[in-house]
């Protein structure tokens, strides 16, 4: 591959996009969006459940698909060291990577998970709040597979470096200089106080999907933390059931 392919394991609301916005003011590096393309392999990987398939088993030629899925879907990316952010983490996805890639670096980007449901409360706003909070924790949900991602990494001793969102906040040159020091590339001027919104390829998000506020919108003059009571959002009920779901980083 002419590519280099590392990858970001997180929650929704755990800093991933201010962290792609300030790596991605690099040319030769990019952070990802939450990928499309482990479910590109996990769909073309069922494929050999299918029927037809079992018929005439020509594995040969559907792997040659599935081992060209990054080249291919990366081609007309224009950086050469790519962070690709999704549930890599997941058995099947694991496994689909380890058939492609040799010596997987996976990033961790760690905040508390009541943390994220708060944040993402506070912006979308539902009206059952603890309905709303436990259909995103449920196993097959946002927030259960990714959790599920980042706790098959750590139990598997894949290999891994964690960035902490408070840390990020507090000093981001330090994080990110660490990352770039744990996929082994020198860190180049990084602009903290004037820098754009999250974009790759002259593509951003498009936040309209979403029925409520802005989950993507950031402050480009400044990073800081934004201060309020979890207490305010989240229901002692969810804070209870859900504030030990993490393996310890």
């Amino acid at each position: 591959m002419n590519k280099t392919f590392y990858f970001l394991c997180s929650l929704p609301r755990s800093g991933n996009t201010l962290l792609g916005s300030l790596i991605n003011q690099d040319e030769n590096v990019c952070v990802t969006s939450n990928s499309i393309v482990p479910d590109i392999l996990f769909n073309l990987h069922n494929l050999k459940e299918d029927e037809t398939f079992k018929m005439f088993p020509d594995h040969k030629s559907l792997d040659n698909i599935i081992y060209n899925v990054f080249n291919n879907y990366y081609k007309d990316w224009k950086q050469s060291y790519i962070i690709e952010r999704g549930e890599w983490g997941l058995s099947i996805n694991l496994n689909l990577l380890k058939s492609i890639f040799k010596n997987i670096k996976f990033i961790i980007l760690h905040r508390p998970i009541i943390e994220c449901l708060a944040s993402y409360v506070r912006i979308l706003k539902p009206l059952d709040v603890i309905n709303y909070c436990k259909i995103l924790m449920s196993e097959k949900s946002l927030f259960g597979r990714s959790i599920n991602s980042i706790n098959n990494i750590i139990k598997n001793k894949e290999n891994f470096i964690s960035i902490n969102y408070n840390d990020l906040i507090q000093n981001p040159y330090n994080e990110i200089e660490k990352i770039y020091n744990f996929i082994g590339i020198p860190l180049k001027k990084l602009n903290l106080n004037n820098f754009n919104q999250f974009k790759v390829n002259d593509i951003q998000y498009n936040d309209s999907v979403f029925k409520g506020g802005k989950l993507h919108q950031i402050r480009t003059d400044k990073i800081n933390l934004n201060n309020y009571k979890i207490e305010d959002y989240i229901p002692n009920e969810i804070i209870r059931e859900f504030n030990k779901k993490y393996i310890n980083l």
